[in-house]
């Protein structure tokens, strides 16, 4: 490794696991060192041992069944200043049927607190995805995550760095998101307002990262004040038209629309097609991307005959690029499943639909936010065709899983209890149903109230609260003085969170 590749691209994760490992001298601690080049990896480590000459090191074998008991037993009785673990990714398999490693290593937590020393564990991004997915005690364990990027690569590669995917941060549970905020937050605050040349690209994906967790904390204005300054930074830096520039208007565009505020998001989106098309090709995964969010604000507003061959071709770009497993193909059947489904074309949605759902949990784990959304979209189809009793459980099982990842009062929380709740009406489970719908409506009039835009499911669960209490014999004077009593008092979702059955 040269001196300016690792100022350019290395600088500040470097330094902050420097600083880690002098703070946490004769103390244990956990951390996840995310690398998924091998060479670099081995580079980062090798000077990292140099300069702290008390590392131990620790490859292990493929098929290892107790990294604990490995590491344990290799260290024989030593005290070192710091363990690295190496080559986890060789008893973890891209795609497995089972993780008896992984396993072993959730029930191992407090195994390793006797080592009095820092551990990290140095991995490629898609193991440390399944950590965080199937080994979730130890992954809560940690109390630092440090990110390294190679090189730039060649154009035709280019995804590989200029992607800003969320997998690991949206697999946090809600406590932990909090911790990564403050983390982000005090990277940002030493990269300063106009942050250098060198460290820049950290910095915009620290940017993106924060504004997607503020999101899960409906923190949108500030959200929305980082991704504008994240737009000036790349514009500034590498021009109008660069695919740097894109993703910032990628990012702002996607916040704009959960605020409803379409009309403005759309122009974004567009202008970032049109850049990627310019600088990929027509065929780039990048593009996919970029027609996926035009084809979901141009199916929001009704303009399905033009959002459909946007999605189609969406589909075939992430499966000739990604190949028919990956999760960029089970958004893309999502979202044709959805349209499909409102243009009353069920037999051809609900295999896209199940497929997509068996996509992300191979990915991702069973308790990710990306398959609760697929458990709603599945279920939205079996209410459609009366099939409730099959219904019921996705909706409760993705309610749990998004309450654990965004905490009670996120939207999609809100989504998930509106469904539920329409569920319930529809059986005659009216008290339950009246107590769920009340929350969730509560909970989307308090979005409305902090970002001054109507949430685009408010609508819905506003004529669903009202459905649910004519069914229990209100009158409509009732129902309006209700409503305007749960308008006066947002915080109200929050009394109710109890309530629910």
């Amino acid at each position: 490794m040269t001196e300016t590749r690792d100022t350019t691209r290395q600088a500040a994760e470097l330094a902050a696991l420097r600083r880690m490992l002098v703070a946490s001298r004769g103390c244990f601690s956990l951390s996840f060192a995310v690398c998924d080049d091998r060479g670099l990896r081995n580079e980062l480590v090798r000077r990292l041992c140099e300069d702290f000459p008390g590392i131990s090191t620790v490859a292990l074998d493929p098929g290892t069944p107790d990294v604990y008991r490995v590491v344990r037993d290799r260290l024989l009785g030593t005290q070192p200043e710091a363990v690295f673990v190496l080559d986890l990714e060789a008893s973890v398999p891209f795609q497995a049927e089972d993780y008896p490693t992984l396993r072993a290593l959730n029930s191992s937590r407090e195994l390793w607190e006797p080592l009095s020393c820092p551990v990290v564990f140095w991995l490629a991004s898609y193991a440390a995805a399944l950590v965080a997915g199937q080994a979730p005690d130890f992954w809560r364990y940690r109390s630092h995550q440090f990110e390294f990027v190679a090189d730039p690569k060649p154009l035709s590669e280019a995804i590989s760095d200029l992607s800003v995917e969320f997998d690991l941060e949206d697999a946090l549970p809600f406590e932990e998101k909090l911790f990564r905020i403050a983390e982000l937050e005090e990277r940002l605050q030493e990269a300063g307002r106009e942050p250098s040349n060198e460290i820049l690209p950290h910095a915009l994906k620290w940017v993106y990262e924060l504004a997607h967790l503020y999101r899960h904390s409906n923190r949108f204005g500030e959200a929305e004040e980082w991704l504008r300054r994240a737009l000036q930074w790349a514009e500034k830096s590498y021009g109008s038209s660069a695919p740097r520039t894109a993703i910032a208007l990628n990012n702002l565009a996607q916040l704009l629309k959960a605020t409803n505020r379409l009309q403005e998001a759309e122009p974004l989106i567009r202008r970032a097609l049109a850049i990627d098309e310019q600088s990929f090709g027509p065929e780039h995964p990048d593009v996919a991307r970029d027609l996926n969010n035009l084809a979901t604000v141009l199916h929001i507003t009704n303009r399905l005959e033009e959002a459909e061959p946007l999605i189609r071709r969406a589909l075939e770009i992430a499966e000739e690029r990604h190949g028919p497993e990956h999760p960029n193909v089970a958004t893309c059947l999502n979202n044709l499943a959805s349209l499909l489904q409102v243009t009353n074309r069920l037999q051809d949605a609900e295999p896209m639909s199940r497929r997509a759902l068996a996509i992300d949990e191979r990915s991702h784990g069973p308790e990710h936010p990306n398959v609760a959304r697929d458990l709603n979209n599945l279920a939205s189809l079996l209410v459609t065709t009366s099939r409730l009793q099959e219904a019921e459980p996705l909706i409760r099982r993705a309610l749990a899983i998004d309450e654990q990842s965004f905490g009670p009062e996120h939207p999609d929380v809100a989504r998930d209890l509106n469904n539920l709740a329409s569920l319930l009406g529809i059986t005659n489970r009216l008290l339950e149903a009246e107590s769920l719908s009340r929350r969730s409506l509560a909970m989307l009039l308090d979005v409305t109230r902090r970002t001054g835009h109507p949430h685009p499911n408010l609508d819905a669960a506003l004529a669903n609260y009202k459905a649910i209490l004519k069914q229990r014999g209100r009158s409509d004077a009732e129902i309006e003085a209700d409503i305007r009593a749960l308008q006066e008092r947002p915080e109200e979702s929050a009394s109710n969170r109890n309530s629910s059955s």
